[in-house]
């Protein structure tokens, strides 16, 4: 009985956690596309530099 509640748990964060990463690379795909329009390589230079950021910031935060 309590493995059954413990895999219902395991599933639950698991999907989302997947939904998550999947709204986070929306969110990066898009925002990619309007700075890229608006503000043209130096923009891309930019946010590329900050990705790594803010992947860290969302593991660790």
């Amino acid at each position: 009985m309590k493995e059954n509640k413990l895999s219902e748990d395991f599933f639950k964060y698991v999907t989302l956690n997947i939904l998550g990463q999947i709204a986070f690379s929306c969110y990066t795909l898009f925002d990619t596309f309007f700075v890229s329009k608006s503000l043209g390589a130096d923009g891309l230079t930019a946010l590329n530099l900050a990705y790594p950021v803010s992947v860290y910031l969302m593991v660790w935060g």
